[in-house]
């Protein structure tokens, strides 16, 4: 199905009301790689001109006091399983106890956001400690062979943003409290995710948002290539 740019934005107007925003990431709509059927234009590219006009929307997004511990003492390094299908998961895990470039130590994976079954929250792919800068990335994880939008990796990680108490959480984990919350996406070099990144309505939601951009090469290792929100232009 081809949506023409009304139709696009009569659906993407839906999801920004107050009780729904907080899901707006997970529609189908923004994972579209697509065109819009009459104008020709991204759907991706489409979206990120509406959502920059309306960033008002996403204040309604009400933060969630987890009652749980967000650390979870299970959680730690275990080799990646090769027959498994939730290869980020695996990956992820995989990277715990790990320091990398720009974001730091891993310190956690799948960190839980829910407080009761019925919370419409997901979990975070990984958290990082950069203890030279006193920094807690929440970062938004994608595979090698994903296919989801660059778009849909800033709202996920956007909105857990809003939901998480960060002051809870870095206390969970035992951290200082002059720590500074960060947020971003870590893709793989060339992915379809990074790929998007050239598009200029995409950058400039990504620094509306404050949202950074990490890249890996296939062995899992932070490139010496990143983009902070503060350095975008436009």
């Amino acid at each position: 199905m081809a949506y023409t740019r009304a139709e696009l934005l009569v659906n993407i107007d839906e999801w920004l009301a107050p009780e729904k925003v907080s899901m707006l990431y997970a529609k189908d709509f923004v994972n579209y790689s697509g065109i819009t059927a009459d104008t020709k234009e991204k759907y991706t590219e489409v979206i990120a001109e509406r959502l920059l006009g309306n960033l008002d929307a996403f204040e309604r997004i009400e933060r969630i006091t987890r009652k749980s511990s967000y650390k979870t003492a299970s959680h730690e390094w275990k080799p990646i399983d090769s027959a498994s299908p939730r290869s980020e998961e695996q990956i992820a895990r995989n990277m715990m106890g790990r320091t990398y470039n720009y974001i730091g130590k891993i310190i956690d994976y799948q960190t839980p956001l829910k407080s009761v079954q019925d919370d419409n929250a997901g979990k975070i792919d990984l958290l990082s400690w950069d203890k030279e800068k006193k920094r807690v990335y929440i970062l938004e994880f994608k595979a090698q062979d994903s296919r989801e939008t660059l778009l849909r990796c800033i709202l996920e990680i956007y909105t857990y943003s809003r939901i998480v108490d960060f002051k809870k959480l870095i206390a969970d984990f035992e951290l200082p409290t002059a720590t500074l919350p960060r947020k971003a996406a870590l893709v793989y070099r060339l992915s379809p995710p990074h790929i998007h990144f050239r598009d200029p309505n995409m950058k400039r939601l990504m620094k509306a948002l404050d949202v950074d951009l990490f890249l890996l090469n296939k062995d899992n290792k932070v490139l010496e290539e990143h983009y902070y929100f503060e350095e975008l232009e436009g």
